[in-house]
């Protein structure tokens, strides 16, 4: 709905100011008379900053509005055409009187009662105020901060922002949201209000088929109104904040005006033509863009919905039509992979061009709004099109039950238990659980804890198989676990060493073969767990093997030829497994020996899922420091033929970052509590 999908930034990273911002004007101080605005029609096409009445700008204001009458306004103005921008003279003094539009079909959205403009209040002074110099004709500033340092390669046109991240209304308490915006800016200059200040006295909307009652209250905070309609309507507050800094940039302003406030989500403004000023103030600016995005999500079939879910279509990179010098014929389509990103493209029609991707770049034809929109969310609050999931538990033990649950929320034909004291004995035992259809729990050795007796229950398999011998888990665990579930099978695989009950399990999972196989030192657990996963949705075992060895033993090499295997991965560099061992396989599989190896055990964990997929919609993290989160999460990893990085506890490194995108990655789930995983990995805050 605005043309600052337009817009382009100063930000410090060299993002030039759009001459495009010189089209807006500021609305005078004056209070608008209070209206009932009927249900906005919903318009799939271009919409430009508000325009009203030239005048001074309201450098102040007040917590009090102004008492109103309500009188009837027409909908919304749109014009079909929308083929560009129309530079606002800043002679021009009246607002063109906007056209009535029957609310469309199946809308039943309740009349607003108008929101009274705050009180006039001078400028603090005839000069102009500080900061002026940065701003732009109409004062909007210049700067978008957020974007200043984000990674553009990060960016996915067709995937801007998840539907969670858009559509989970009450992410944020108005406590929340009023300490977002008193961070943002602590302190206003004086004179003027920002919006961790603002008050306006809201009017109760009823319900819709988008947004529940929102109940009106005198002298309501920005904070409050942007928590209230993000619960009525379904909207996320994080998603409402973003859409106000892009648009109006109040988030951040020091010194706003009136203007901003009027035109705060640029709801209903056409590229064609001024604002509707029926829908000025930032309360209906805010409501308003609220109902219009979860419109657009609940009717997607409705007719002045252009762009939907799952659909194909050519969205500008700029206003003029298909085949002109902005538009080449053949560049333009998209295909929506969330209602959210078909939603931004039907509020702010348009796509960024290949330079504006380019940091500091740029041209005639770039569009930026809907760009500055995933920016500002993913600086904010972490990538705008990635969901982020936590599965954990209060221990390891539930933990593992968590992850078995969400792997295999039905039942599952095996449940292979491993010691959660120890890890060598279970570090093969990831890619047979996934073979085998099942997961991987953890035990205490002499106990079995009930949070784990209890998912077996559930899961009830046909098949338990213990991982190690005795001293790993006990004869009275076994015992125990006889018992969970009528006519179960429990069978022990453990050898005399961690090599040994490595090649026990392989052989017992991989009857019929296998076409590759992973060697991992047995001395530790990063390299072997990362490659639990990719071991896994390859259908492959993960072998230990003694790495300070001069070659494989006999054993292993006998194991790895009965398995028919072609090609051999080693994990980990020379001080992991040795050049020994790599020509003994060498002899085993010749010309087919590849190693992934990495500078420390996260940079081996990228090289091993870099060689390992190249597509996936989801990812697991689990931290790099301990063993129990990825082994449980390499059975899951490995069925759900998705990566498993282990990562540092308080932060994602930039490569696996960057890695989600080609990947085409739109979920990820941390292996973990907060102690092993920090928030900092739950927002993908870069190391």
């Amino acid at each position: 709905m605005s043309s600052r999908g337009r817009m382009r930034t100063t930000a410090s990273a060299g993002v030039a100011a759009a001459a495009l911002l010189a089209s807006l004007l500021f609305a005078p101080g004056a209070a608008f008379a209070a209206t009932v605005a009927p249900a906005p029609a919903l318009h799939g096409t271009a919409v430009s900053e508000p325009t009203t009445p030239a005048g001074d700008d309201v450098a102040a204001l007040t917590d009090t509005p102004e008492d109103a009458t309500a009188a009837e306004v027409p909908a919304p103005t749109t014009d079909a055409s929308e083929s560009g921008a129309r530079a606002i003279d800043a002679s021009e003094t009246d607002a063109p009187t906007p056209e009535t539009d029957a609310p469309a079909e199946g809308t039943d959205a309740p009349a607003p009662t108008d929101e009274p403009a705050p009180s006039d209040a001078p400028a603090p002074a005839d000069a102009p105020a500080p900061g002026d110099a940065q701003r732009d004709a109409d004062g909007f500033p210049g700067d978008l901060s957020p974007l200043a340092d984000f990674l553009t390669q990060s960016f996915s046109a067709d995937n801007i922002v998840s539907d969670r991240h858009m559509f989970t209304g009450g992410e944020l308490s108005a406590a929340e949201v009023q300490a977002f915006l008193q961070q943002q800016v602590p302190t206003c200059r004086t004179g003027y209000t920002c919006l961790k200040d603002y008050r306006v006295t809201t009017p109760t909307i009823p319900k819709s088929d988008e947004c529940t009652t929102y109940q009106g209250r005198a002298n309501e905070s920005a904070a409050t109104i942007i928590s209230k309609v993000g619960v009525a309507c379904g909207v996320s507050e994080k998603a409402l904040l973003t859409l106000i800094q892009k648009e109006s940039q109040l988030v951040e302003d020091d010194y706003p005006r009136q203007k901003q406030y009027d035109q705060a989500t640029g709801f209903d403004c056409p590229d064609s033509g001024p604002c509707n000023p029926d829908y000025a103030g930032f309360f209906k600016q805010v409501y308003w863009a609220a109902w219009q995005l979860e419109n657009y999500r609940i009717k997607p079939n409705d007719p002045k919905t252009k762009y939907r879910v799952g659909q194909t279509a050519p969205v500008l990179f700029f206003p003029g039509e298909e085949g002109d010098k902005c538009n080449p014929k053949g560049t333009l389509n998209l295909t929506f992979r969330t209602a959210a990103t078909a939603a931004l493209y039907n509020y702010t029609p348009y796509q960024p061009n290949a330079a504006a991707l380019k940091l500091g770049g740029g041209d005639a034809c770039s569009s930026y709004g809907n760009l500055n929109f995933w920016g500002i969310y993913t600086d904010w609050f972490g990538y705008a099109q990635v969901d982020v999931d936590r599965v954990s538990g209060a221990d390891r033990y539930s933990g593992a039950v968590a992850i078995a649950k969400a792997a295999y929320p039905g039942t599952a034909p095996v449940v292979y238990v491993a010691s959660g004291q120890n890890y060598p004995d279970a570090l093969s035992a990831g890619p047979a659980a996934a073979a085998g259809g099942g997961p991987l729990v953890l035990t205490d050795p002499i106990a079995l804890p009930q949070s784990v007796a209890d998912a077996i229950k559930v899961l009830a398999p046909k098949r338990i198989v213990v991982v190690g011998g005795t001293n790993s888990v006990s004869d009275a665990v076994k015992t125990r676990l006889a018992g969970l579930v009528p006519g179960v099978k429990v069978d022990r695989l453990g050898g005399a060493s961690r090599y040994a009950t490595s090649l026990l399990l392989v052989k017992d999972a991989f009857r019929s073969g296998a076409s590759g196989a992973y060697l991992a030192t047995g001395a530790n657990f990063p390299d072997a767990l990362s490659a639990g996963g990719a071991a896994g949705s390859k259908a492959q075992p993960v072998v230990l093997v003694d790495g300070s060895a001069g070659s494989l033993d006999s054993a292993t090499t006998d194991a790895l030829r009965g398995l028919g295997v072609s090609s051999l991965t080693i994990v980990g560099g020379v001080n992991s497994v040795s050049t020994g061992v790599e020509n003994s396989a060498k002899a085993i599989t010749p010309g087919k020996v590849t190693r992934a190896s990495g500078a420390d055990r996260y940079a081996t964990s990228r090289m091993v899922n870099a060689a390992a997929y190249t597509s996936s919609d989801r990812a697991f993290l689990a931290t790099g420091a301990n063993f129990p989160d990825a082994l449980a999460g390499s059975a899951w990893a490995g069925a759900a033929k998705a990566p498993l990085w282990v990562v540092p506890g308080s932060c994602v490194p930039a490569e696996v970052r960057t890695s989600l995108k080609p990947l085409g990655v739109v979920n990820v789930t941390l292996l973990g509590g907060p102690n092993s995983l920090a928030p900092a990995v739950e927002s993908l805050t870069p190391c």
